[in-house]
């Protein structure tokens, strides 16, 4: 009876409400520290965001366009190529370094350059979590990233190193950061979310690298 009792008490127990939080991401010499992906673990019971499950990617003017993606395990990825040269994508999980963890096991696939209006296109799943690191045999100054989020709340920094992570239930989180420069992963934050007034600077070691601009050039 009273094992009956206090599982209705807990299915009738109201949810916790639901808050953003806004994180600030500083590097190593407190700039704001761009493309840096966010998660937030929670244990509270609440609603979960929908998982991402779809994204594209554009190589384009020799880059890889976002560079940074964030999905959810399990989501289909879309290569299509929009230079008009071939590429041969390379992707495969990173280790430590920025390297893949297991050439042996990566991914490859060969698009071809565009012709006119037509844009080579192919699609992966990525099932495993983590950071996958996305490179070109045959450019080999191409570099992207994809980080398959083990979190439902995952958000890339914006340029001015700061993301909103929203729909979060109120208590007590950890925050976790990754950035593809990162050498070591750094140690999770714990924070307080509350109904408002949320808000949370992470202190990061990360050296970020300068970016290849884009070239001016035709590439149709």
């Amino acid at each position: 009876m009273r094992l009956a009792l206090t599982a209705c008490l807990l299915a009738i127990a109201p949810l916790a409400g639901a808050a953003d939080l806004n994180v600030s991401v500083l590097d190593r010499n407190g700039k704001p520290l761009p493309e840096a992906v966010v998660l937030v673990d929670s244990s509270v019971q609440g609603t979960r965001p929908a998982p991402v499950l779809e994204a594209s990617i554009t190589q384009e003017y020799l880059k890889f366009v976002p560079a940074v993606t964030v999905v959810s395990p399990g989501a289909r990825i879309t290569f299509s190529n929009r230079d008009g040269w071939d590429h041969h994508i390379i992707l495969g999980l990173m280790g430590a370094g920025g390297v893949y963890l297991d050439p042996g096991q990566n991914t490859q696939m060969r698009l071809a350059g565009r012709t006119g209006v037509r844009t080579a296109s192919e699609t992966r799943a990525l099932p495993q979590p983590g950071a996958y690191l996305l490179g070109c045999h045959i450019h080999g100054s191409m570099r992207g990233h994809v980080y398959v989020a083990d979190s439902p709340w995952a958000k890339l920094t914006n340029s001015e190193g700061k993301a909103v992570v929203q729909g979060l239930p109120e208590g007590p989180v950890r925050v976790r950061v990754w950035h593809a420069d990162q050498l070591v992963e750094g140690a999770a934050v714990s924070a307080q979310v509350a109904a408002t007034g949320n808000a949370l600077v992470v202190n990061t070691q990360i050296a970020p690298q300068r970016r290849r601009t884009a070239q001016n050039f035709d590439h149709y």
